[in-house]
């Protein structure tokens, strides 16, 4: 008797099929992937489902999950972590070009412990007052703080703050 060939049998219903009937496509909930592997990962994961008391196919399936969840962790820990490497690069620059991070508050209390006394001057540079951030331009009045801190950036109080000192 010639055997049809797989094509034929899914064009033809009536035709004769090996082992059990399939389910109706509306009761089947998972969908089979065959996939070859070698001799020894088949034996690790017969090995590694015997001892969760778990069937291979449930194994993989968890494997899987769990593989694509923590690769989706990875990239938005990693997103969250570039943001903020880029947010202390650009610290870093501001600092290294001689300019404040006023939103930084233990920055600000720092810069101004440090300052060992106040210099009445005008401004040549722009600057920008570190108490209350009001932008100082050149050949305005403004008071610079002087300290004995070699590597300390310059700190700038408006008229206005060095009244409330």
């Amino acid at each position: 008797m010639a055997r049809k060939s797989t094509d034929e049998s899914r064009k033809n219903p009536g035709a004769r099929r090996r082992g059990r009937r399939p389910s109706p496509d509306d009761e089947r909930k998972d969908r089979v992937i065959q996939a070859r592997v070698p001799e020894d990962l088949e034996t690790t994961l017969k090995q590694a489902a015997d001892k969760q008391r778990m069937s291979v196919s449930h194994l993989i399936r968890n494997v899987l999950e769990d593989t694509f969840t923590l690769v989706d962790n990875i990239v938005a820990d990693s997103s969250a972590l570039v943001e903020q490497v880029g947010r202390d690069a650009k610290r870093v620059a501001a600092s290294a070009r001689g300019e404040l991070d006023l939103s930084d508050q233990k920055t600000r209390q720092a810069l101004l412990d440090s300052v060992d006394a106040w210099q009445d001057v005008v401004v040549n540079k722009p600057g920008q007052c570190i108490e209350c951030g009001t932008a100082l331009k050149r050949g305005q009045r403004a008071y610079r703080g002087l300290s004995t801190l070699a590597d300390m950036p310059p700190v700038w109080l408006c008229g206005n703050c060095i009244e409330a000192l």
